[in-house]
């Protein structure tokens, strides 16, 4: 089975190959735009252009401060080399010309696999639970369970209510449009290192199978429910119900690269193709 990281360096390829490509061609601007986030002499750093090289409505400001310093820097090195006259040469044009061909080929692939259909049933991933289970060993102390975060405490005060009345579905789907909800995760496995605020997994440490926290505040103004469902210790391999989410995720990426393996071998039989050794 091909493992995900092919997938991976298909997509570093394309970043890799565009940022020096757009930073090549944002040097000639033909006017100053209305306004810019960055500016080195006559080439500017527009808000759409750090969209498309940020490509996330959800990037921190950290993340998004290192990215416009990083194109400052490389447009820097850029306008240097072609005053240097580094452009000219003819190494420079051929790895450009090498560069666009890679680009092209890994949009080629990521097309296929964004349109490629890929039917799977849950016998399909238990199988291949099945034969890789060794990889779905946990690293960490991890807990399975449900959990609800509103914005008003008294929403979830009457959430915890009525999943004891009921059960979790009934509660979820109750509460599935209130404006005080924020988020709802149903079984999902967090180790305990990703469980926030810290009291909550001093809770859930006490907690049995099953079992309903209290209504827990933390320093962000939420309110969190959750519903244990089952704790696995450190190097234990976990069921596949609590694993389902990342099996699926695996078994998905494994098949997509299998996919495009076959499309590749497809081309290469409706191609003249000549190696000589």
């Amino acid at each position: 089975m091909i493992s995900s990281k092919m997938r991976l360096s298909r997509k570093l390829i394309i970043e890799g190959i565009i940022f020096p490509l757009f930073l090549l061609y944002a040097c000639n601007e033909p006017s100053k735009p209305a306004s810019y986030v960055a500016r080195v002499n006559g080439s500017y750093l527009t808000e759409e252009d750090v969209s498309e090289l940020i490509d996330s409505q959800f990037v921190s400001e950290k993340s998004r401060s290192s990215i416009i310093k990083s194109w400052v820097r490389r447009e820097v090195l850029y306008q240097e080399a072609v005053k240097q006259g580094i452009t000219d040469t003819k190494s420079f044009k051929k790895n450009i010309e090498n560069s666009k061909r890679e680009l092209a080929a890994a949009i080629l692939l990521e097309k296929f696999s964004n349109s490629s259909i890929q039917v799977y049933t849950n016998e399909d991933l238990e199988n291949y639970y099945n034969e890789n289970q060794t990889s779905f060993r946990l690293p960490f102390n991890s807990y399975f369970l449900n959990r609800v975060n509103f914005l008003d405490k008294n929403t979830a005060v009457q959430f915890r209510t009525e999943v004891i009345s009921s059960d979790w579905k009934q509660a979820a789907d109750k509460f599935a449009k209130d404006t005080s909800l924020l988020n709802m995760a149903n079984e999902i496995l967090l180790p305990e290192q990703d469980i926030y605020p810290s009291k909550l997994l001093r809770i859930l440490e006490g907690l049995y199978p099953l079992e309903i926290s209290i209504v827990i505040s933390d320093d962000r103004g939420y309110y969190t429910v959750v519903q244990l469902l089952d704790k696995y210790f450190a190097q234990t391999i976990p069921p596949f119900n609590a694993v389902k989410r990342e099996v699926r995720k695996r078994y998905l990426s494994a098949l997509a690269e299998l996919n495009v393996e076959d499309y590749i071998n497809d081309l290469f039989t409706k191609n003249e193709i000549e190696i000589n050794n």
